[in-house]
């Protein structure tokens, strides 16, 4: 009951940042992308590593998690960590966190979350990413680029995904 309460009003938040919101929608291929924001569900040190090492170090990429454990994971340059400290009881972040979110210069957005978590669909939902990517869910009509994939793909071989549509596709 109380997870659908959360889960409207934080769709209700999402529509009514977009109605104030200046982004500019374009599709970015991967050679085109300056700047990268990954979402990611979990806090998993080895799988974080291997996102970052497959995107490789030309682009500047800033990668959020939804921490739901306390583990040895900390914020970093690139690493931002969403801690339920964080989020409110109705599952949005907070002001701290919607400006630093806010402030990142990325054209790029991908998506590896595999389930809906509440606070993260806000992030992107309110995100200024030029171009949105990430994995076909119900209820999620962010995307500029959706990918329709099996339900139990790992986040890893989601990205490779992503990426094989990001490099294949030209704009001109």
């Amino acid at each position: 009951m109380f997870q659908n309460i959360s889960k409207k009003y934080i769709d209700f938040k999402i529509r009514q940042r977009e109605k104030k919101s200046l982004r500019k929608k374009k599709f970015v291929n991967f050679q085109e992308a300056s700047g990268i924001l990954l979402l990611l569900s979990s806090g998993n040190k080895k799988e974080i590593d291997e996102v970052m090492s497959m995107l490789g170090n030309e682009k500047r990429v800033s990668v959020w998690v939804f921490n739901q454990q306390e583990n040895s994971l900390k914020n970093t340059a690139n690493l931002n960590l969403l801690t339920k400290k964080d989020i409110s009881i109705f599952q949005k972040p907070s002001e701290k966190i919607e400006k630093k979110f806010l402030s990142e210069d990325c054209n790029l957005l991908i998506d590896l979350t595999l389930s809906e978590i509440l606070p993260m669909k806000y992030l992107l939902g309110i995100s200024n990413a030029s171009c949105r990517c990430g994995m076909k869910k119900e209820g999620y009509p962010f995307y500029d680029l959706e990918i329709a994939v099996p339900a139990k793909i790992k986040g890893i071989e989601l990205l490779k995904q992503i990426l094989y549509y990001l490099n294949a596709i030209r704009t001109k």
